[in-house]
């Protein structure tokens, strides 16, 4: 019952930036807070005998 014919209501603008700001921190920190997985092994390379430096 406004006078914002044809518009969209200002609260579900500031709803929907809410939920999207909500959306990236969430993830963000989902993001951060995994650590990586580490090898079990690690390989050492040896170089050839013909390798000269």
């Amino acid at each position: 019952m406004g006078g914002n014919f044809g518009g969209h209501d200002p609260r579900f603008t500031d709803l929907a930036a809410i939920v999207a700001l909500l959306i990236v921190v969430v993830g963000g920190y989902c993001y951060c807070s995994i650590r990586p997985v580490n090898p079990t092994t690690t390989a050492f390379i040896v170089p050839g005998q013909t390798t000269r430096w």
